[in-house]
């Protein structure tokens, strides 16, 4: 397993905007229960699609210009970034299966150069 990419508002058009590869980024608290909570099923999901996505976290406490900018109103909230635009919102406390139901149909539309509507 790699190590989730921790952004911040200096590198975030670097790392997720003009990223070559689908970044998942979870947008947290490094303290709140739910985030703590949901950690763990980040954790899941990389094993699980290592080849077809990057992943990454936002501490947003440390970072809340991306907060505001993305209108993140709970935590965690995991967005999911393809060639710089959001495709997917997935928000509050959830598992590693609502995140994979979501995301392979995601990834196989990308694969075929199609765009999916916002989930």
């Amino acid at each position: 397993m790699r190590p989730i990419i921790e952004i911040d508002e200096a590198n975030f058009e670097t790392e997720v905007l003009k990223s070559s590869q689908p970044v998942l980024v979870e947008f947290a608290t490094g303290w709140s229960l739910p985030s703590v909570m949901f950690d763990g099923a980040m954790d899941e999901v990389d094993t699980e699609f290592i080849e077809d996505l990057k992943l990454a976290t936002v501490k947003l406490d440390r970072n809340p210009n991306l907060g505001l900018w993305y209108g993140i109103r709970c935590v965690p909230t995991v967005l999911y970034f393809v060639d710089g635009e959001v495709l997917i919102g997935i928000f509050g406390t959830t598992n590693k299966g609502a995140i994979v139901s979501q995301l392979i149909p995601a990834i196989n539309s990308n694969a075929t150069g199609q765009l999916i509507s916002n989930a």
